[in-house]
């Protein structure tokens, strides 16, 4: 997988990385890293993303990073998918497989769980037990020969620490530990990245997550389940981003087997982040049933309906 991307990365010029809608630290920080190897070496590559980036990891970009929510594929002499999980994770799906119908080559870098991607592209570098895709990256600029400067590492730092929740999840290998380790004597800035991903929280954020902690309850069967309105999110002058990391404080419950995050977004869709620390959980068989994936210990999926929620604070889910 590792030699057969690096023979298709000599092979072309002209690369657009595209990273998946509602983009992570690992999504950004790995495409980030990629753009910076392929420029170091005389080639083209432009970013894209359906997305904005959020505000919490708007600290990774350079001052002129342009990243493109359009554009003209065609332009490309190789498509680069990063982190996308499948083809409507991209958030261009149409135009990727467009894409892929006439035989361009298209690479997919990812550490999710084998999906459309692989059958869409020409080179899979993929495994789904290593903790994220930026550890997967780092192995491919290793071999590569790329110089991994202050900023590739703290990119790369960034998309290990999200994926492995400032590592602490179960995910946290002794492999992960190593990259760690290298990327901090490159200079990597571990402070930076758990300022800005951890600690430092606006006011609207934490109103956010008081009202998600003060809603969580317990199923029957172990499984914690919270949720937040759009009504939530406007009258805190917040925004869905804000709410990022709080299903993981929900997550260290003790005894639950999983815990479940409603979020009601603007477009008449619900956003469910779902995650686990239990080894005899997987969380992605249940977001699959709902078209959604992700990991064993963190997935998520989207549906479509609104929360409705009365007076006395009892809430469900109508669909639509």
């Amino acid at each position: 997988m590792l030699d057969a991307t690096i023979k298709q990365i000599e092979k072309s010029e002209k690369f657009l990385i595209i990273f998946h809608e509602s983009p992570d630290g690992d999504a950004i920080g790995s495409s980030l890293a990629l753009q910076a190897a392929l420029t170091s070496l005389g080639k083209t590559a432009d970013l894209a993303c359906k997305d904005a980036i959020p505000a919490v990891f708007s600290f990774l970009l350079p001052s002129n990073t342009l990243i493109a929510d359009d554009f003209i594929i065609s332009d490309y002499d190789a498509l680069i998918l990063i982190d996308c999980g499948d083809s409507k994770r991209t958030g261009f799906a149409d135009r990727v497989k467009g894409y892929a119908k006439h035989g361009w080559p298209i690479i997919n870098i990812d550490h999710h769980n084998k999906n459309d991607l692989h059958r869409i592209a020409q080179t899979n570098y993929v495994d789904s037990e290593a903790a994220a895709t930026a550890e997967l990256m780092y192995l491919l600029l290793e071999r590569m020969s790329i110089k991994i400067d202050k900023r590739i590492a703290t990119w790369l730092l960034a998309g290990l620490y999200t994926d492995t929740g400032g590592f602490q999840h179960a995910n946290t290998s002794q492999l992960v530990y190593r990259i760690a380790s290298k990327l901090l004597s490159a200079g990597g800035k571990l402070r930076q990245i758990s300022d800005n991903i951890t600690l430092n929280r606006p006011l609207a954020s934490l109103k956010l997550w008081g009202l998600v902690l003060s809603r969580a309850w317990r199923s029957k069967d172990g499984v914690i389940v919270s949720l937040v309105t759009m009504k939530d999110i406007a009258e805190n002058d917040a925004s869905a981003d804000d709410l990022a990391g709080v299903v993981n404080i929900l997550n260290t419950i003790p005894d639950s087997k999983a815990t479940i995050l409603f979020v009601e977004l603007p477009d008449g869709k619900i956003k469910a982040s779902l995650r686990t620390e239990h080894d005899q959980v997987d969380v992605s068989a249940l977001a699959a049933v709902f078209g959604g994936g992700g990991h064993r210990k963190a997935s998520g999926f989207t549906i479509d309906g609104k929360i409705a929620m009365s007076k006395d604070l009892r809430w469900s889910i109508k669909l639509t």
